[in-house]
C-alpha cells in the first residue's frame, strides 16, 4: 500500500545525523531512535524516527531513502537504507 494514496508524494535521500537507543515494545529489549536530515527545495528538515527491532544498527552518516508528502515534507516514511 502506498505511503499516502490521497496526496502527492516524492522521494528524497536523507542522512542519519544522530543515533540513540530506546526501550522496545512493553519495555523489553532495545530499539534505535535515529535523527535524519534532508532537504526539500530551499528548506532543511530534521526528523526523529523509531526503528523496528528487526533492523540492524545504523551508523551516523548512513544514507536513507524516504518518501514524503509534497504539501507537508515533515510527513515522511522510510523506504529503505542505501549502501555506502
Amino acid at each position: 500500500m502506498p505511503f499516502a494514496p490521497w496526496t502527492k508524494t516524492a522521494e528524497a535521500k536523507a542522512v542519519i545525523t544522530e543515533n540513540a537507543l530506546g526501550y522496545g515494545p512493553k519495555g523489553m529489549g532495545f530499539t534505535q531512535i535515529i535523527t535524519i536530515s534532508y532537504q526539500v527545495d530551499d528548506s532543511f528538515y530534521v526528523q526523529k524516527k523509531k526503528l523496528s527491532q528487526r533492523i540492524d544498527k545504523k551508523e551516523i552518516g548512513s544514507k536513507v531513502l524516504i518518501e514524503y508528502a509534497v504539501k507537508d515534507p515533515g510527513n515522511f516514511e522510510i523506504k529503505g537504507f542505501l549502501k555506502q
